[in-house]
């Protein structure tokens, strides 16, 4: 089966991709998944990283984990899949006498995959530190276990071959102290390179060292800022690649208006002869041609603008025009007619409006079964030879003309003496109606426009809603072209074009620079300006001073949250949204397909997916592809797949997270899906749930689980702005802002480094696993009630055996062999890391342990007659006089329990079963295990566990018996799978 990250990398790879690329990552990424996963490359915990160090016997243990846990996460798998899509990238650069050959191909893949040996040891928590440079046979016995481990045979059947070279690469792909590559070092009697030195040094090496200076860039403008840009330009010198490195970069991220920034800069760069090879959450780096210059920065914002509004065609990339014209977006209507929104006349000029209305008219009044027409007839003094007539016209095809003029007479037109009769000759009714009948209105609405479109249409009842279609685009043509030669429309202006030129002028910026210094202290006195005189703020962002009211059109939440909320004695604190925010807000409208003012309700958790420092190109369309057709995930398959996997979150790599089931290689590769890439990807979830618990259930899991599968960092928060503009301003892996209450009760960290997401993503899914089997009515999961069995499960471990007695009882069923398997591992997993708990769990087995040396019942038996020594025991400490001795209580207690036995069938008592000793011995042997027994409860288990407290034992009395039956049937299990090994072995 293949993992996720396979399957999107094999479906969006072209299909002329290298057949040994393709082979690496159908062979040795799934193996690198594996192994390199969870590993930090950069970054990850400090403590897990003291703690190896410690181990391993460095004696600067504390600084390292320390210098090394300040920067941002990165985990091993992503370090070297992207560092080595970007070498193969740079490879076919190469002039043509320096193109890599098959073998040369393959090693550049090996070696590079291997050159963080030592992270992947020191990962591993082992005693033993990595080799160091000069121990060149521990170095080449190590990549060949690593090499055994990642599957290269199945890459390359001759790998073994030329092993000296592929060890030799992984030591020596960084330029700096800790390489040896004085090649006399590496050869001697057994082993000699195989391939040309020069080869080896001059091009293989530096390919590996570019992609491994490429992956540790944070931020395109390190290329000029750090000696990382004079790193790679060096390779690229060496390398005899005539190019150099651009970037640009916007200091800024709001979600899906920013990513198209990106994207139409990128679409304009490639316009320009320059190819983007490594992607950001802020930008992008490119290899140009020596001799191109930067572009101008109004021809950039001029094509950002185009692209943002009419879209990209050549690279399928929609614009809002598009979803204006088809009323998604910008236009509204009520019982009064349509309406068009502040922004969209901002946005589109008049004449292009106009001709814009026809398909929103369409689309919007689609009121068949109840047309308006006849009830606005209604209210006109008609004849009755009048009436019949207009009748004839009176459905749905005469409100789509009625409502076409009167919007365009109300935002158009409303001052322009010549427009009706233009309309009434347009249509060839100036004979019929008077312009002052074309006016009459009541409440607000235009009711003698209603009679000329229903006198129009009862005049063409032939004509279809095809042909209405088509006259209403001939008519809005041919009233915009007239009123473009006749000088009729104002002038058009854009505060919001304004707005977004001033934006891209302040945050964007393309090397060599062309950025414009940010004027603070002009946004400084107009943020001042707006408190004083209670002008809007934006709520989304308080950078943006220039602000509006928040309108319904706009905003996907409900608009002036938090308005009764004014100082004492002031006045109404303006709640606004900028034009940046506003421009934001109908994008999402018009991708998501979300109704203004309406997302808030579904209580939507916004997922912001940043890159682990960089995106290659290949994993940017990868991404993009999942984050494009994620769908739904659905709890009970995560729990079914988890299970399935034996509790490991490799079963995710099976779970459908998409609507295609079979994997199919190049699916996407040739088509436009590589053009609109994810910078920082954002999706979000909704819940038809009404409580917090139910919207957070779901981005919880996806939030711990995507990282684990992709690599990449997520930030989870109901706030609809990105808290952060690039990944490069939080180390963790994963930051959880604002969640429900179960996660706080589950005690998992909202900030969470590499290292902490299989523990927390396990954790969380026993929790899920737990309530979906004992607390749930199919199909409803009942999520409103999971904080009480979070609640329930870090109280007590004993919990987890109450909770799944709860969910038998209720079914009606005794628990299978395979469920006393999973729910006992369920609490394994539950007290990793908590030693109480553990100590707990160990002393009710000890307990249980004990008392099956002198009592045996069959699994099938009643709980009752399973847990009679402990509910006697319990029943003894919980009843005797508190002024009873310890060794009396035992006694006593001993003696009850022994009673009860006698009064068992023999077959019971395993002690009294065994006719090979005398009677006599049975009968000592019964007597002092039920008094070991005894000892155990009254002093680690009354006295100690709960120091003496009656009251507490009693409390707990009912989850110690659901343990210790759990733990029986446990332990009878374990003994039948051993007599069953045993009777196989004699054989």
């Amino acid at each position: 089966m293949s993992t996720l990250l396979q399957t999107l990398l094999i479906e969006t790879l072209p299909s002329d991709t290298d057949l040994i690329l393709q082979a690496f990552i159908q062979t040795i990424l799934p193996a690198m998944e594996r192994e390199f996963g969870l590993i930090s490359a950069m970054g990850g915990s400090e403590e897990i990283h003291y703690q190896t160090l410690i181990k391993q016997g460095d004696r600067y243990a504390k600084e390292n984990a320390q210098r090394w846990a300040v920067k941002p996460d990165q985990s091993l798998l992503v370090h070297v899949l992207n560092g080595l899509l970007t070498a193969w990238n740079l490879s076919t650069y190469l002039p043509k006498h320096l193109q890599l050959q098959e073998v040369e191909k393959r090693l550049l893949c090996l070696g590079l995959t291997l050159h963080d040996y030592n992270k992947y040891v020191r990962g591993q928590g082992e005693e033993q530190p990595p080799p160091k440079a000069h121990e060149i046979a521990a170095i080449i016995n190590l990549c060949q276990e690593l090499g055994e481990k990642l599957n290269f045979q199945e890459f390359w059947q001759e790998w073994q071959d030329y092993l000296l070279e592929i060890a030799y690469l992984a030591q020596n792909t960084q330029f700096n102290v800790d390489s040896n590559p004085i090649l006399s070092n590496w050869e001697n009697d057994n082993r000699q390179f195989t391939i040309d030195d020069r080869r080896l040094n001059d091009i293989l090496r530096h390919l590996l060292a570019f992609g491994d200076v490429a992956v540790h860039i944070g931020d395109p403008a390190d290329i000029t800022t750090t000696t990382k840009g004079d790193r790679l330009r060096d390779h690229l010198d060496w390398l005899n690649i005539s190019k150099k490195l651009v970037y640009h970069r916007l200091r800024d991220c709001r979600g899906l208006i920013t990513n198209q920034i990106h994207n139409a800069v990128v679409n304009f760069a490639r316009r320009l002869g320059w190819e983007p090879i490594l992607y950001f959450a802020q930008g992008a780096i490119y290899l140009t041609p020596n001799e191109s210059v930067t572009p101008d920065l109004a021809d950039i914002q001029a094509a950002v603008w185009q692209s943002l509004i009419r879209g990209d065609e050549e690279n399928n990339q929609p614009g809002l025009a598009q979803y204006f014209q088809s009323g998604d977006v910008g236009f509204v209507r009520d019982g009064k007619g349509m309406k068009i929104a502040p922004q969209t006349l901002e946005l589109f000029t008049p004449a292009d409006l106009i001709r814009l209305l026809p398909s929103v008219v369409q689309i919007k009044v689609a009121n068949v079964k109840a047309p308006a027409t006849p009830k606005r007839l209604e209210k006109l003094q008609l004849t009755d030879a009048q009436k019949t007539f207009l009748s004839q016209g009176s459905d749905i095809r005469a409100d789509r003309l009625a409502e076409l003029i009167i919007l365009a007479q109300r935002e158009f037109f409303e001052d322009c003496q010549g427009y009706i009769p233009w309309i009434l000759s347009a249509l060839e009714l100036q004979t019929e109606i008077s312009p002052e009948q074309t006016q009459v209105q009541s409440g607000g609405v235009n009711y003698g426009w209603y009679q000329v479109a229903a006198h129009y249409i009862a005049a063409h009842a032939t004509l279809d809603e095809q042909q209405i279609a088509d006259f209403l685009e001939g008519l809005s043509d041919r009233l915009a072209t007239w009123a473009e030669q006749n000088n009729l429309l104002q002038e058009s202006s854009s505060p919001t074009y304004e707005a977004f030129i001033n934006y891209l002028a302040q945050y964007l910026e393309v090397s060599p620079s062309n950025h414009q210094q940010t004027e603070f202290e002009n946004e400084l006195n107009s943020y001042s300006h707006a408190k004083v005189n209670n002008q809007p703020i934006c709520s989304l962002s308080s950078g943006d001073s220039d602000a509006e009211d928040q309108l319904d059109t706009v905003v996907l939440f409900k608009p002036q949250q938090y308005s009764n909320k004014n100082a004492l004695g002031g006045g109404r604190i303006k709640r606004g949204i900028s034009k940046i925010w506003s421009l934001e807000m109908l994008m999402r409208q018009a991708f998501w397909t979300g109704a203004s003012g309406k997302l808030e309700e579904q209580q939507p958790v916004f997922l912001y997916i940043f890159p682990a420092y960089v995106y290659s190109p290949q994993v940017a369309v990868a991404v993009r592809r999942l984050v494009k057709e994620l769908k739904r995930v659905n709890l009970w398959e995560v729990h079914k797949k988890w299970l399935d996997a034996g509790m490991h979150h490799s079963g995710l790599q099976t779970l459908q997270w998409r609507d295609e089931n079979e994997v199919e290689a190049g699916r996407y590769g040739d088509s436009h899906s590589n053009k609109d890439l994810p910078f920082m990807a954002m999706t979000y979830t909704t819940t038809r749930g009404k409580t917090n618990t139910d919207a957070w259930v779901t981005p919880s899991f996806l939030a711990l689980a995507l990282p684990i599968l992709l690599g990449v960092k997520i930030v989870a928060t109901s706030s609809p702005s990105p808290l952060y503009a690039s990944d490069q301003e939080f180390v963790e892996s994963v930051k959880i802002d604002g969640t429900a209450g179960f996660w706080n009760l589950l005690g998992i960290n909202p900030n969470l480094r590499l290292q902490d997401l299989s523990p927390a993503l396990e954790r969380l899914l026993v929790a899920y696993s737990i309530h979906l089997e004992f607390r749930s009515s199919p199909p409803d999961a009942r999520w409103q009630a999971f904080n009480g069995t979070a609640r329930d499960l870090v109280t007590d471990v004993l919990n987890v055996f109450a909770i799944a007695n709860e969910g038998f009882r209720e079914n009606k069923r005794e628990p299978s062999q395979e469920d006393v398997k999973r729910i006992w591992k369920y609490a394994q997993l539950w007290i990793k890391g908590n030693i109480t708990m553990s100590e707990k769990l160990q002393l009710i087995e000890k307990l249980v342990k004990e008392y099956r040396q002198f009592y045996q019942v069959s699994v099938g038996e009643s709980s009752h007659a399973v847990l009679l020594p402990i509910s006697k025991a319990l029943e003894v400490i919980l009843t005797v006089p508190e002024q009873i001795q310890r060794a009396d209580i035992i006694l006593q207690a001993a003696g009850q329990l022994h009673d009860a036995l006698e009064r068992q069938e023999a077959y019971k008592r395993p002690f009294i079963m065994d006719k090979s000793v005398e009677f006599s011995t049975r009968k000592a042997q019964e007597l002092m295990a039920i008094h070991t027994f005894m000892t155990t409860c009254v002093d680690e288990l009354f006295l100690g566990l709960y120091k003496g407290d009656r009251a507490l034992l009693q409390e707990n009395r009912n989850r110690i018996k659901s343990g210790a039956e759990f733990a029986y049937r446990w332990l009878a299990l374990q003994e039948k799978q051993t007599e069953k090994t045993s009777s196989k072995g004699e054989k």
